[in-house]
């Protein structure tokens, strides 16, 4: 598979606050909060744009169908060394950790007793980590059955590029 990137230095804050008016009726229909607190000020990333949208707007989604109304749906943003880390944490209900890798496996939609119809065909997750490799990241993920999960995304930082 051959991947059309068009990398460039982005900033890493001003995507994820333009992120917020997409997933605004997706939340509102749901009834959940969304917290971002500006995380990732300053922050710029060696990547191309329009991929992590992607992969973000496919976090989001997920997170938002799988957290119970009430629940919450957040972004925060950290760095260390060469490393920008994104995450979507929510407040679902969460994935058995031995079907942590398989949620990453193409076609795969592990039953969660949230909703009893799961729109989609379980390709999102399978390509939002092609498209984080491709990018030279890394999608992960870490989760409690009882407490939600959360999915991280590492960029490289612009300043190891020349």
């Amino acid at each position: 598979r051959c991947l059309d990137l068009a990398l460039a230095n982005v900033d890493v804050a001003s995507l994820l606050v333009d992120l917020g008016p997409l997933i605004t009726p997706q939340l509102r229909a749901r009834d959940l909060s969304f917290s971002y607190a500006g995380s990732g000020k300053g922050l710029t990333a060696w990547t191309d744009p329009e991929k992590v949208r992607q992969i973000m707007l496919n976090l989001l989604s997920n997170a938002i169908k799988f957290t119970e109304p009430g629940g919450v749906v957040s972004i925060d943003c950290s760095a260390r060394d060469d490393t920008i880390t994104i995450s979507v944490t929510d407040t679902g209900l969460g994935i058995p950790t031995d079907k942590l890798e398989a949620c990453f496996e193409p076609f795969v939609q592990l039953e969660r007793k949230l909703t009893s119809s799961h729109e989609g065909t379980g390709l999102g997750l399978a390509i939002s980590r092609d498209l984080a490799r491709g990018l030279g990241g890394e999608l992960s993920l870490s989760t409690s059955t009882s407490e939600g999960s959360t999915f991280e995304l590492a960029l490289q930082r612009a300043s190891d590029n020349p």
